[in-house]
């Protein structure tokens, strides 16, 4: 059996389906590493998978510098500022995380590379030969048909102004990709020479789009290597490997709301939740913003902070849930079996809120930017008291019981096969 190396760099969204295909490859004998930022280091070892740091952790607020630190603040306010500033934040950490990546890669190993790192798997392709393939976890292809591209120009519609959008928001892909691509090319003593660049993935190459079918429609102008998986699932976690303190506020009342925004949410964001679910009259429980230094426990009576508790677990026990739109979030809100929408921030946030919306398992999403708590207020309302929440969980069911039959890791290893990859 060969070595498989995944490289996943980005927030947990893009860890946790990395980890549910490096199992299923475990499980069929095959040597696997992950590697990934060092926030995720516990996240991956707790699945007994081979951990590789990149030397290098997620941006954060005051611990960067002031342009990142800026950006991360605004980036709900423009796209553009959010591309600049995770750009900025890859080009400062792009060193470290070449160095790491490129000494531990052999020759004989299978490549699975994220967008972030699709150039630097390409470098690795150009100086020692590996073979390669594509994981998206959002449906940034360009294309023409708007439900299946992140940045449709016109969402219901097929049009070339589609494909237009589209490609302008894979070049934003590309484009975080080149400073960890040219800093592999240095380490590889691949610097001056002209090899494949990442603007386009090779023909070559299989892409796997580890997304649900229920949110990702299959675009007909993809190709055929461009394959629809479903999404990659790790398994839930026991009860008792659960935090104590939130097994017992989850028993003492009601099904609370669950509302956080994930790897985006800012410590601002508790008190806005707090103010929320008080107006609405339902109990909370929410997430300690990245980091900050807050403790996890109780806030008054009726709320809850956990510094963290795995979505399959958490998410069923609730009775509706706001996020802030990712994919793995988005996905796992589905499987739940309970009502759902976003308030999306930035990227791929927007189109799933859109899908979200279109499915009916929750209120309409609201912007980041547009949101205060009487808003927020109304969205948990809508899914817990209000006449048309039983609309919205009968929906959820419906949908949750769809999602339960995909098979999306199985569906992956097959692919991988078939190209001859594993």
């Amino acid at each position: 059996m060969g070595r498989v190396v995944i490289l996943a760099l980005g927030s947990r969204g893009d860890v946790e389906p990395c980890i549910a295909l490096a199992r299923a490859l475990r499980q069929d004998g095959y040597d696997v590493t992950i590697h990934a930022l060092d926030d995720f280091r516990d996240l991956v070892g707790r699945a007994g998978i081979d951990f590789a740091s990149m030397r290098a952790s997620l941006p954060r607020m005051g611990r960067g510098s002031r342009q990142v630190d800026w950006a991360m603040r605004h980036a709900h306010r423009h796209p553009f500022v959010a591309v600049a500033g995770v750009g900025l934040w890859l080009r400062g950490v792009a060193t470290d995380i070449a160095r790491s990546v490129t000494h531990r890669v052999r020759p004989t190993d299978t490549v699975i590379s994220g967008i972030l790192t699709l150039d630097t798997a390409l470098a690795l392709r150009a100086a020692l030969g590996c073979r390669i393939a594509v994981a998206l976890f959002a449906p940034c292809l360009p294309t023409r048909e708007g439900p299946s591209l992140i940045e449709p120009l016109r969402p219901a519609h097929t049009s070339v102004l589609n494909r237009a959008g589209g490609t302008l928001a894979w070049a934003a892909g590309v484009w975080w990709s080149r400073s960890g691509g040219a800093a592999a090319r240095r380490e590889l003593g691949l610097a001056g020479r002209r090899t494949e660049r990442s603007f386009l993935v090779p023909p070559d190459v299989p892409i796997l789009l580890a997304a649900s079918p229920l949110l990702v429609p299959a675009a007909t102008d993809w190709g055929p290597r461009v394959r629809l998986t479903g999404p990659w699932h790790p398994p839930a976690p026991d009860d008792q490997d659960m935090p104590d303190g939130l097994t017992r506020f989850l028993d003492e009342g009601p099904a609370p709301v669950f509302a956080s925004f994930g790897s985006v949410g800012l410590v601002s964001d508790i008190p806005l939740f707090v103010e929320a679910a008080a107006a609405a009259g339902v109990r909370l429980v929410t997430t300690v913003p990245r980091g900050s230094d807050m403790a996890p426990g109780r806030v008054g009576a009726t709320a809850y902070v956990v510094d963290e508790a795995p979505h399959a677990w958490l998410l069923p026990r609730t009775a509706g849930v706001v996020h802030h739109g990712g994919a793995g979030t988005t996905t796992t809100a589905l499987r739940s079996g309970v009502p759902s929408t976003a308030v999306p921030h930035q990227f791929d946030q927007h189109y799933y809120a859109r899908r979200l919306a279109l499915l009916g398992v929750g209120p309409t999403a609201v912007p980041r930017r547009k949101l205060d708590s009487a808003g927020l207020a109304r969205m948990m309302m809508a899914m817990t008291r209000a006449p048309e929440a039983a609309e919205y969980r009968q929906r959820a069911i419906r949908t949750s019981v769809e999602a339960a039959r995909e098979r999306g890791t199985e569906e992956a290893m097959r692919v991988l096969r078939t190209a001859r990859l594993i």
